[in-house]
């Protein structure tokens, strides 16, 4: 019986929101983000060294102010907001304002090799250092897919794609996300569950993070990819390449479109 091949790329995603103005993630200097919880373990990275390698390019990280910033927390070399970039947020030097998003200096960072991040404080480099205040958020965004060891690309740091054929697919769970994009979208998560491949009979479970709301369309998505009719090649669900170039299945009309608002995808096990 002919089946469609669906195709997942991956695509990794944090988000939290700081708790206790510590310099690390998650409030714990052990820390760590893993495949499971972040679908990347982004490369080791010296805090405070400049970003002179592709290394640290395949990733970003962001911080959202909460406004509580009194005194000069955000070094010299910080003039202006990732987002937004329409003037409805002054930007005013070293006092970052609420709403605001910056992107972080790969001086204002470092990343263990067991994926623990680092984040350098204000007072030990007023230049590229940003001290992290209670309710901050915090977002670590892959950006283009990691394409070599030592960038990314090893079993131990980096979920690769998977394909699987329609038929080993075995339902849509949705799961409670407390999170955000950056740009202030609230997001939620669908685990598709597919029959491993490896012949154990577990589940393989391909993470989603998306737009919130988007449950329904997306059940519709894997539906359409099902009845598709394409047999002389995978459909892609959602891929990124090295250039940053994303590929996305669209909504139920498979329109090609980000319709689900993917901002997170990657393979993780029952």
């Amino acid at each position: 019986m002919k089946t469609p091949y669906i195709y997942f790329g991956t695509k990794g995603y944090y988000y939290e929101s700081d708790s206790g103005a510590d310099q690390y993630l998650a409030g714990n200097s052990a820390t760590s983000l893993t495949l499971a919880v972040a679908g990347m373990v982004p490369v080791d990275h010296t805090a405070g060294t400049a970003n002179t390698s592709t290394s640290t390019a395949a990733y970003r990280i962001l911080v959202k102010s909460d406004g509580t910033e009194a005194s000069a927390e955000a070094g010299s070399a910080y003039t202006s907001f990732f987002y937004p970039t329409d003037g409805s947020i002054t930007y005013v030097a070293t006092k970052p304002q609420a709403g605001g998003v910056i992107e972080l200096n790969a001086g204002a960072w470092g990343v263990a090799s067991s994926g623990q991040v680092t984040f350098i404080a204000y007072s030990a480099d007023g230049t590229n250092g940003y001290d992290l205040q209670d309710d901050d958020k915090v977002f670590v965004e892959q950006i283009a897919r990691h394409d070599s060891v030592g960038n990314g690309a090893s079993a131990t740091n980096l979920s690769s794609a998977h394909a699987y054929p329609m038929t080993a697919f075995l339902g849509a769970n949705p799961v409670a996300y407390a999170g955000e994009y950056w740009n202030g979208t609230a997001l939620d998560q669908t685990d598709l569950h597919f029959l491993s491949t490896d012949g154990t009979g577990t589940d393989d479970i391909m993470r989603i993070i998306h737009t919130a709301g988007k449950y329904p369309d997306l059940v519709k998505t894997m539906e359409a990819v099902a009845n598709c009719g394409i047999y002389n090649r995978a459909v892609t669900f959602y891929d990124l390449d090295i250039n940053g170039i994303e590929t996305f299945a669209g909504g139920p009309s498979l329109s090609g479109a980000n319709d689900l608002g993917i901002v997170g995808c990657w393979r993780t096990t029952a």
